[in-house]
């Protein structure tokens, strides 16, 4: 897998220029275009978030709008990378069948396909973080880093899940359902301060993927401490995952077109 990933990444003419064209395609004959994209992101922080924020009395309606778009935004990247991964090379039968690009390529595209997504919706995202109180410049290299991690398992990720959804075509929809009860699960509208780490909802959220990868995204920027069990837990699922993306990719690619 690293291998082809390598070549990949050397030639990205394919997945990042066919990821972009998928980004515009889907949006050029509506009025607004792309700018479709933030709307998702700024209904959800002053329209979700404004109306949970007026039932909670005492609120800072400022800091809390900084955690749920950042929340909002990360998590909704990870959603759809990981839906749509199930179905990655389903949809790209007819290339893979044709033998001239790598497997790693239409993983890579769809990552790249939901990162833009990400990047378009940051002009609604940074606004209401800097309007925050809690902004702090000083965190941004550390939440860049956590970017970086962040799509380094989500390529793994992406990786199993694509050629899972190769072999099992059910196996979009579980994900659909599984990704709606991750987002209950993770303090994207709530604060993880709010659950007690001794009960069996914190041992939930200590075991929850998704709550580390966005909290070290979003903690640093917003003046918190990243956990020290996050960088443990982020350090050991990062390595797993990778190897074990690298063991299934080398037994099972050969296998995917046969699959299909």
């Amino acid at each position: 897998m690293f291998s082809h990933l390598g070549q990949s990444l050397r030639r990205p003419d394919h997945w990042l220029y066919g990821s972009w064209l998928d980004t515009v395609v889907r949006y050029r004959k509506t009025r607004l275009g792309i700018a479709w994209l933030l709307i998702p992101t700024a209904v959800y922080i002053w329209g979700i978030g404004g109306f949970l924020a007026s039932m909670q009395t005492g609120l800072d309606k400022a800091r809390y709008f900084a955690h749920v778009g950042i929340g909002f935004a990360v998590f909704r990247f990870m959603a759809t990378v990981m839906i749509d991964a199930s179905t990655v090379f389903v949809g790209s039968q007819g290339y893979i069948l044709d033998g001239q690009l790598r497997l790693t390529d239409f993983v890579l595209r769809n990552l790249a396909r939901s990162f833009h997504y990400l990047l378009i919706s940051l002009p609604v995202v940074g606004a209401v973080v800097v309007a925050s109180p809690d902004f702090a410049p000083a965190g941004l290299p550390l939440s860049l880093l956590g970017v970086l991690v962040l799509l380094v398992n989500m390529f793994s990720f992406s990786a199993l899940l694509a050629i899972a959804g190769a072999k099992f075509p059910d196996l979009h929809e579980i994900m659909s359902s599984v990704m709606m009860a991750a987002f209950l699960v993770t303090p994207i509208v709530w604060y993880d301060g709010a659950v007690q780490r001794d009960t069996a909802q914190g041992m939930l959220i200590e075991i929850n993927p998704f709550h580390h990868l966005l909290h070290l995204i979003r903690a640093p920027i917003l003046g918190d401490q990243v956990a020290a069990s996050t960088y443990v837990y982020l350090l050991a699922a990062t390595i797993l995952g990778a190897v074990a993306a690298a063991v299934i990719y080398r037994r099972a690619a050969r296998h995917v077109p046969i699959w299909l």
